[in-house]
């Protein structure tokens, strides 16, 4: 049969308290036992002191029996020796009276042999009282008569004597054996309380334990074989009802898998159409660079010829721009052509003190068809590890970008510098700067703040993936002159770490 929760407590309850009414009842029973034995001590001491006096009334009779003889008409003598006898009555019913206001707690057989004695002595008393009166009525006998009343009182003593010591070894036994009690009754009672707590452990700790650690495994994706609790109590009913939830719980991840899968597989398709936008985009961005740089050359070099203003050296210059710009295209594609066969770009020791020269020439020209001017900084040169085309075009990202948020006649400033194993290289422009809210969003894909037809919002994006390809690191910031602040960080060649 089983048992709920509720009940295994409440007959462990009942077995508590009906252990305890149990240990009151034997306590109380020997505590009245005690007491009454107590109380036979006490009265078997009350009357071996009555009888202790009675001997000396007896031998006082006896002396004013001998006056009594030789002084019969002595009045004074029959007065004292009527109070001795009046005495020793007033003694023996006080001797069975028993204690005041209670019973006589005495054993019955110790109460039956002293009343057949006092009743003895009784007798004697008044016979010798009747013949006392009479001087002539006084003989022999009389001697006789106050020896046997002595001798029973010092019978009367023994008996209480031995009934006090009778009850004193009551008393002596009953406080061993309530000793005993107190001790067992500790025994039983923390046998008891070990059993309620084993009870409580395995019939609701052990099975809580049990579901708390099939709860945490299955927060960890552990759908394993329940704890197995079957009490058929409360903790019984919610393992089982545990276990039937893990369990849906369990179908409801394994179909959940299966959408997720599915649901993967669509948006990794989904995934490389968006990539081929994204490429092909970036394409057209990274290619209209250079093919601006050529238009922007051409034309001027259209211009000065038209206008005869072509100064001697200059139609080299912008010859070698258009080549090295249409170079830099095809390099373009090449760098394309190789992410599709996810090969690395070749990498080399980069001057970038070198590589500033030939974006100020490069970036020259477009900046000058805004009205802004590009100047450069390197007061040392600083050598690191990469691909030059890439970071040539990363940089003439950021000149160009530096370049639409200035105004006209504003200075784009490119400086380079170094700090503890890395080389810096910082863009300012004089524009408005980068609001708080969008620092975190520039280098994202397709996030731009020019107006509609003016960016990609690719630029950025790509510098960010180019620089940290080569181990680096590229933060926009506020410049001392109030506009934005691309800092490129680059670790150094042959710098530690």
């Amino acid at each position: 049969m089983r048992f709920s929760l509720g009940r295994k407590l409440g007959v462990l309850y009942l077995g508590v308290v009906l252990l305890l009414a149990a240990v009151c009842t034997v306590v109380v029973v020997h505590l009245l036992s005690i007491r009454t034995d107590a109380q036979r001590l006490l009265e078997e001491s009350r009357e071996l002191a009555l009888t202790n006096d009675l001997d000396a009334h007896f031998e006082s009779i006896e002396v004013l029996l001998q006056m009594r003889r030789r002084h019969p008409d002595d009045q004074v003598v029959l007065g004292l020796l009527t109070t001795q006898l009046g005495d020793v009555l007033a003694l023996l019913s006080e001797m069975n009276a028993g204690p005041e206001g209670h019973a006589d707690p005495s054993r019955a057989e110790h109460q039956e042999e002293e009343l057949s004695m006092t009743r003895a002595v009784d007798e004697d008393l008044r016979r010798l009282g009747e013949r006392v009166r009479t001087p002539e009525g006084l003989d022999a006998d009389e001697h006789a008569m106050v020896e046997r009343m002595r001798k029973t009182g010092r019978q009367l003593s023994a008996e209480a004597a031995e009934e006090a010591e009778h009850a004193a070894g009551d008393l002596r036994g009953r406080a061993r054996r309530a000793a005993q009690i107190q001790a067992w009754t500790v025994v039983v009672v923390a046998a008891c309380l070990s059993g309620a707590l084993l009870l409580a452990l395995r019939a609701i700790v052990l099975p809580l334990k049990a579901l708390q650690r099939h709860t945490e495994a299955l927060g960890r994706g552990e759908f394993g074989p329940g704890p197995g609790i079957d009490s058929g109590d409360e903790i019984g009913a919610l393992a089982s009802a545990f276990e039937t939830m893990a369990s849906r719980v369990a179908a409801t991840q394994v179909a959940l898998e299966r959408r997720v899968a599915t649901r993967t597989r669509e948006l990794a398709r989904a995934a490389r159409y968006a990539d081929l936008g994204v490429l092909a985009a970036g394409v057209a961005h990274e290619i209209n660079n250079p093919l601006a740089s050529i238009a922007s050359s051409a034309e001027g070099l259209q211009r000065r010829i038209e206008r005869g203003t072509l100064a001697p050296g200059e139609q080299e210059d912008y010859l070698r721009t258009i080549a090295s710009e249409a170079y830099r295209a095809r390099d373009i594609t090449q760098r394309l052509l190789a992410l599709a066969r996810s090969d690395p770009p070749p990498t080399a020791d980069v001057d970038l003190r070198a590589l500033l020269v030939e974006l100020e020439r490069v970036t020259r020209h477009p900046a000058e068809q805004r009205g802004v001017r590009v100047e450069t900084s390197a007061p040392e040169a600083l050598t690191v590890r990469g691909n030059t085309g890439e970071l040539l075009q990363a940089l003439v990202n950021l000149v160009l970008n530096a370049r639409d948020a200035s105004p006209r006649g504003g200075t784009v400033r490119v400086t380079l510098s170094r700090e503890e194993g890395v080389a810096v290289l910082d863009v300012d422009d004089e524009g408005p700067g980068v609001p708080p809210e969008l620092v975190e969003r520039v280098f994202e894909p397709f996030f731009t703040t020019k107006r509609h037809g003016e960016g990609t919002g690719l630029g950025l994006s790509l510098v960010a993936a180019v620089i940290e390809s080569h181990g680096g690191t590229v933060v926009v910031s506020r410049a001392p002159s109030g506009g934005a602040r691309f800092r490129v960080r680059l670790p150094l060649e042959g710098a530690a770490g």
